[in-house]
Parts: structure tokens; C-alpha cells; sequence
């Protein structure tokens, strides 16, 4: 694949960015709506227009800033991190909490794994290419991949409000989730803090580079 400067490192990766960062969140609300809860919609969160789920600083300021650091350090194509807005959910909605709980965060995980899965595809398909739109396609499709592995990724991290972390605040006993919510304001500067530090690139890159693989082997077999 061409190596690519800063712009088109940026362009390439748009698209991608937003969806890894609002279809799952389309995805949680309309789970959440099925099973009972309208808050979602209530806010606009079922929609597909993506400025309904943007976080100014998650979903374009820290993951744009990292798209530029790995292409200036040249190491395009690695873990990124960001975040859409909070999805809003009434818990006390459903009929049984805890096992919405479980289906909202493992949705929110299948949708970004299947994401990564559709761009897998689209890179088999026009891998090879050299020029013109194909190639444009196929750039994107490598971005596309990396960055939903990447926010699957970040969601199996055992704290709230990311997938994991959800689920154990529902399943843990009382006095453990109740330690595990108080950690949540936190989160994202833990997160900060591993990144800048390289940490996160550390513990996560080796599953990260696993399931890059797997969704490329799997988008082979078709």
C-alpha cells in the first residue's frame, strides 16, 4: 500500500472514524428501544445522522490527533482512541436491568467487531489496486479496519462506560460495583494517561494485531 502524507492520512480515515464512533451507538439505542427504554430516541440517538452522536473532542480532536502523531512517528494504521457522546439510558425502563445491561455493551461490541469485519471485505476486494478510486477504496478499507479493531478494543477494558466495564457494574456485588462506578469520572484520563505514556499500545497491541489478522483470514474464506 502507498504511503500516505498527513491529508490524506486524515481523509482516508474520516469516514471510518465516524462510523467506528456512531453505528454501535445506533446500534446500543435501537437495542435499547426494543427492549423498552425510548430515551435514546427521545435525545435523537436511533439516528443515523452522525452529528447526533459526535463528541467534538472524542470522535474528532483526540483520535484526529493520533491519526497525526502515528503518521508523522510513521506508524500509521496502529490503536487508536475516542469516543462518541453518551448514550442516554433509563434503566429502571426495562423489565430486567441486568440482562439489558449485558445486551446493550455486547451490541455495542459486535457492532464495532462487524465493522471491522465489513472493511475487511472491502479491503479484500480491492486490494492490489494502484490508482484512481480503487485505491482510495482500499486505503480507507485498511483505516476502516484498524480503527474499529481499535474501539473494540478499547471497550474491553473492565471499566465503566466502556462495554466490559458496563457489564461488570451489573454482575459484580454490590460493594465491588459500587468501587468500580466511583472509578468512571476517571476513565478517560486513565486512558489519556496510557496512551501518552505507551502503555496502552503495550498491553493491547498483541489482540489487537490477533484480530486484525483473524477478520483478514476470515475475509479470504469468501
Amino acid at each position: 500500500m502507498n504511503s500516505l502524507d498527513l491529508f490524506q492520512q486524515l481523509a482516508v480515515s474520516l469516514l471510518p472514524l465516524l462510523l467506528a464512533l456512531t453505528v454501535p451507538v445506533i446500534v446500543q439505542a435501537r437495542v435499547a428501544l426494543a427492549l423498552g427504554d425510548t430515551t435514546g430516541k427521545q435525545y435523537d440517538r436511533t439516528s443515523l445522522n452522525p452529528l447526533s452522536h459526535a463528541d467534538p473532542i472524542g470522535t474528532l480532536v483526540v483520535p484526529g490527533a493520533m491519526i497525526a502523531l502515528g503518521n508523522l512517528a510513521g506508524s500509521a494504521g496502529g490503536l487508536l482512541i475516542g469516543w462518541a457522546k453518551p448514550l442516554p439510558i433509563s434503566y429502571r425502563n426495562f423489565r430486567d436491568p441486568r440482562g439489558a445491561a449485558i445486551k446493550l455493551a455486547g451490541a455495542g461490541l459486535a457492532a464495532k467487531f462487524l465493522l471491522a469485519l465489513a472493511w475487511a471485505f472491502v479491503f479484500r476486494a480491492t486490494y492490489g489496486a494502484t490508482e484512481g478510486v480503487e485505491l482510495g477504496v482500499a486505503l480507507m478499507a485498511r483505516q476502516g479496519i484498524a480503527i474499529s479493531l481499535s474501539f473494540f478494543v478499547l471497550n474491553l477494558l473492565p471499566l465503566p462506560p466502556f462495554a466490559v466495564g458496563n457489564m461488570l457494574l451489573v454482575t459484580l456485588p454490590p460493594k465491588q460495583a459500587q468501587q468500580l462506578e466511583s472509578i468512571q469520572p476517571y476513565t478517560f484520563i486513565i486512558i489519556l494517561v496510557l496512551a501518552v505514556t505507551g502503555l496502552f499500545g503495550v498491553i493491547f497491541q498483541p489482540l489487537f494485531s490477533l484480530l486484525r489478522d483473524l477478520i483478514l483470514t476470515i475475509a479470504t474464506l469468501f
